[in-house]
């Protein structure tokens, strides 16, 4: 009887010398599109789409409409080129592996520390954000009591191992998104028939530094694809990820573009970030607060599992196994690395009580990287045969562009975080 084959990546393969590198967790991959689309919106969505609002009340309707389109097609078109490059490189299990094919280990570096960078932060902020909803949800109960109950409820959760056990639960995280964003819309509308509010097209107060930041809580919205390639290798056919691609931003723009324009319209200028907090009825407010904190732990859960499987790898220096031919030893390490990440979480929620530049800062750093600039440069590389000379360029030019995007975005989201530190004191209710 054949064993089960184990999931490694490309550079673990050739320090130990295997052949045959493209292996999974357990049995062979059995996750469909339809599938994958569902992890794609679980992971994608998340407390960004509340602030939506609130960034095209800083960006004007001109330049939100912009933002929000521009991100959305490009977040599309770099995810096509991400499936196509796989198709290329079937072996590739991570998305260094893209790089590494491309690149070699220089490539394979600034991918790995990039998307690590991106991982963390995006667990950081999920568990920041779970604590502030769940402490809306309870009526006041102290930041820190509600961030112990958050990682206490997320690190059992975070013993799943790959996605494929996750489908149930990538499920509940897309639908548990909708509902408060109609809830949302349907409250803000109502109360906007009754008030006269302002929007602009072109913002006039808005400050460089304040767009700066809003812009990258729009692209930070479309940020996700450092999780793309290990997505596509629990797949029983990875070339059918774009069916997930299309419907997945088929919905996503429905939603984003739905709040952002429902939230300013109806809000106006006032309008925060996340938007629950403009809502007026208590009630709402708090059914909102449950789904998405039932969203965003389903995501975190999701986002520590990848870490996990990222550091194990390179720690372990041994093939990942699933849960269900893991030895006892491989699920004590496993519970040793998701605690450490939860534990982490937990500490810098408590050390920055601060969401909106949080995110920017995550989406600056990584999500600018990871989702305008490697495919980008790795497309005319791994594609060099398919795209003519000026589409290579082109791309490069989209690359160079954004890495400038991320740059600026980097310095206004630091500046921004060091003032909002001052207003709140680390471990305080």
């Amino acid at each position: 009887m054949q064993a089960p084959a184990k999931r490694v990546s490309v550079v673990h393969a050739e320090k130990t010398a295997i052949v045959s590198f493209a292996q999974r967790d357990g049995n062979e991959p059995r996750n469909s599109w339809l599938d994958s689309m569902f992890i794609v919106v679980a992971n994608v969505v998340g407390v960004g789409v509340l602030g939506l609002a609130h960034a095209f009340a800083m960006l004007g309707w001109l330049w939100g409409i912009l933002a929000l389109a521009i991100t959305l097609g490009g977040s599309l078109y770099s995810g096509l080129l991400m499936t196509r490059m796989k198709g290329r490189v079937p072996t590739a299990l991570v998305y260094a592996d893209l790089g590494h094919a491309a690149y070699g280990n220089l490539g394979h570096a600034f991918i790995t520390l990039f998307g690590y960078t991106y991982m963390t932060g995006i667990c950081l902020s999920y568990q920041l954000t779970a604590s502030l909803f769940l402490k809306e949800l309870t009526n006041g109960v102290c930041f820190v009591s509600c961030a112990t109950m958050v990682a206490a409820f997320v690190l059992p959760l975070a013993q799943y191992r790959n996605f494929t056990e996750m489908t149930s639960m990538a499920v509940v995280g897309a639908v548990s998104i909708v509902v408060p964003v109609l809830l949302i819309i349907v409250e803000v509308a109502w109360h906007g028939r009754f008030q006269a509010v302002e929007t602009e097209w072109v913002p006039s107060t808005t400050d460089f530094q304040a767009a700066t930041v809003a812009c990258m809580d729009v692209i930070f919205a479309m940020a996700g694809h450092v999780f793309f390639v290990e997505i596509m290798s629990e797949m029983t056919d990875p070339s059918s990820f774009r069916h997930s691609l299309y419907c997945a931003t088929s919905f996503l723009s429905w939603v984003y573009f739905t709040i952002a324009i429902v939230g300013y319209y109806c809000v106006g200028t006032s309008v925060l970030n996340p938007i629950t907090q403009n809502l007026a009825s208590v009630l709402v407010r708090r059914w909102c607060s449950a789904f998405v904190l039932s969203h965003i732990i389903v995501a975190y859960v999701m986002a520590v599992m990848v870490l996990a499987r990222n550091m194990e790898s390179v720690l372990c220096l041994a093939p990942h196994e699933d849960s269900a031919h893991a030895t006892l030893s491989q699920r004590l390490s496993w519970l040793a690395l998701t605690s450490s990440i939860v534990c982490l979480g937990f500490l810098v929620s408590n050390v920055l009580p601060f969401v909106n530049d949080l995110l920017g800062f995550v989406g600056a750093m990584s999500g600018v990287t990871t989702t305008f600039v490697f495919p980008f440069l790795l497309a005319p590389v791994l594609l060099y045969d398919e795209l003519s000379k000026r589409h290579r360029i082109a791309l490069y030019a989209v690359a160079l562009g954004s890495s400038a995007i991320a740059v600026l975005g980097v310095v206004c989201a630091v500046q921004r975080m060091s003032n909002s530190y001052e207003t709140r004191r680390p471990f305080s209710c």
